[in-house]
């Protein structure tokens, strides 16, 4: 029994929310800065007036004059979504979150017994999702049905009824390619139960093994098995800047400050740094945010800095704050310690300890490090800043 839990176009709706604004209303989510100019997902009312995701902004404002659009605020609509995960979690459900942001997975068996029955497990799952977002919950035996359940609200307890539910459905909500999609409506295949009724030889000649995943996805045949998450156990930093800084070193001298307080904080729980966030809070009200996967968990911020520096030249607009949450839940850091150390960790040794040495006199405030800002400025004030220095 596996239970998704559904909240249709949820970043669209943390945007609405956010802006105060009406989900009534023909709205739709602008493009990023520094993106392409075209919309995101749309409400209904604009779907109503002929907007679609993807279409040029103009082309959209030309199909509907009222249509506003909102800034996208990837930032708090993941908060949001982590906050529904966290409260599943705490009903003893082992989640695996949809890549999208709108959708949550887990097994229901044990639950069940927990709960004292499968109402009153929904019952409570739907208490976790957010008040006036559209959530709902639906039952099946597998993934792909388990979905299109909760977008009908229904419980499905057997495979023969989650084909028999998905039979009418139309084939377009198939994961597949667009050039499969095609393919399908080249044949006149509209449904999924027109698709669960083509033989297994035909689809693989024809759609390859994505339509044979397709085909068994209709049928309600698909494996029964999800990835939940593991909990992270969150460290976080964060920096605000009197003023919004565009410039790129001194973007990278900050990040460098805030994983080194990340690394120690994951060294001192016993634990290492295995994958983070990077948020910044943009100029003109939005946000940016990156996912940095490390290859293996760690505490050295040298390499956690080569994974996660680059990211910080994609930034479309000057920032007014920078901050970085972590997964600090890795075993502890037991990379292979070197014999011989060479010169420059040698002379990084030292400097540390001397570092070390003149903070504990006067402070930390004394040790500072200039920091290229703006090179192009003519003001002095402009072109360096003085920053913490970390050794």
């Amino acid at each position: 029994m596996l239970i998704t839990a559904l909240i249709p176009l949820f970043p669209l709706r943390i945007a609405l929310i956010e802006a105060r604004m009406a989900w009534d209303d023909p709205v739709a989510l602008g493009p990023a800065p520094g993106a392409p100019q075209v919309i995101g997902p749309c409400t209904p009312s604009a779907w109503a007036h002929g907007v679609r995701p993807g279409l040029r902004v103009g082309e959209a404002l030309a199909r509907c004059p009222g249509l506003d659009l909102v800034v996208p605020d990837p930032d708090t609509a993941r908060a949001a979504a982590e906050r529904v995960t966290l409260r599943l979690e705490d009903l003893g459900a082992a989640v695996e979150p949809g890549p999208d942001g709108e959708s949550w997975v887990f097994e229901g068996d044990g639950l069940v017994r927990m709960h004292g029955g499968i109402d009153p497990l929904l019952r409570r799952a739907r208490a976790a999702l957010p008040v006036g977002a559209g959530g709902r919950i639906g039952v099946a035996p597998t993934p792909f049905a388990s979905r299109e359940a909760a977008r009908a609200g229904v419980i499905i307890h057997h495979h023969d009824e989650a084909r028999d539910f998905l039979a009418p459905l139309p084939a377009s909500r198939l994961p597949l390619s667009r050039r499969s999609h095609e393919a399908l409506s080249q044949l006149g295949i509209r449904t999924m139960g027109e698709v669960a009724a083509l033989p297994h030889a035909s689809v693989l000649d024809r759609l390859g093994a994505e339509g044979v995943r397709a085909r068994d996805m209709a049928r309600g045949e698909e494996i029964a098995h999800i990835t939940p998450r593991v909990p992270p156990q969150a460290v976080g930093e964060e920096v605000s800047f009197q003023e919004s800084i565009g410039a790129l070193p001194a973007l990278e001298a900050a990040l460098r400050i805030l994983i080194a307080r990340i690394a120690e904080r994951a060294r001192t729980r016993g634990g290492s740094v295995r994958a983070m966030v990077v948020r910044a809070r943009l100029e003109d009200g939005g946000s940016w945010t990156r996912a940095v996967a490390l290859r293996e968990a760690t505490t050295d911020s040298r390499r956690i800095g080569i994974a996660s520096l680059p990211h910080l030249a994609e930034i479309p607009a000057p920032v007014t704050s920078l901050a970085v949450e972590a997964d600090a839940g890795g075993p502890p850091d037991a990379g292979q310690m070197a014999m011989v150390h060479t010169p420059d960790e040698e002379r990084m040794r030292r400097a540390g300890a001397a570092l070390a040495q003149v903070r504990a006199a006067p402070g930390a405030a004394p040790v500072l490090r200039l920091v290229e800002m703006e090179p192009w400025s003519r003001l002095p004030e402009r072109t360096w800043a003085l920053g913490p220095y970390e050794a």
